[in-house]
């Protein structure tokens, strides 16, 4: 979280699209691939600046699958170069707010970031399929 530009950071090791990325993809040799033993080459991208949909299934306590999204916008700014998808993210919610009704809402620890605004659409998907939907923003 970056207080001062209201921005969220997110980010992770894994597949990146290049399809969705601001600049063109890198792949990035590690010495320690992410604390894991051993090395190895990691991809390394900022999703393009503009709209932007997070979106994370969910659980319940009684084990009913949901949708929890949240609209906002991928913006420019330094990102952290550590072989990782990483980019900056601004919500209408500011950093305290989308970060407090985010963390509520129960999201997993991973989620998707797909680039455009998607809400309407995915929760048509959710009713169809008989999904909870949330929209935190």
């Amino acid at each position: 979280m970056d207080f001062a530009d209201d921005v969220v950071l997110l980010g992770h090791d894994g597949p990146g699209h290049p399809a969705i990325a601001q600049e063109r993809v890198r792949l990035v040799p590690l010495p320690v691939y992410h604390g894991k033993p051993g090395r190895g080459l990691s991809i390394q991208m900022r999703v393009r600046h503009g709209k932007a949909t997070l979106l994370s299934v969910t659980q319940d306590a009684e084990g009913r699958l949901g949708l929890l999204v949240a609209e906002g916008e991928a913006v420019a700014g330094p990102t952290l170069q550590i072989g990782n998808t990483n980019s900056r993210y601004r919500f209408p919610l500011g950093v305290r707010g989308f970060v407090d009704a985010w963390s509520k809402a129960g999201p997993a620890h991973h989620c998707a970031i797909g680039v455009g605004h998607h809400a309407a659409w995915l929760e048509k998907l959710a009713d169809l399929s008989g999904l909870r939907f949330q929209r935190v923003c």
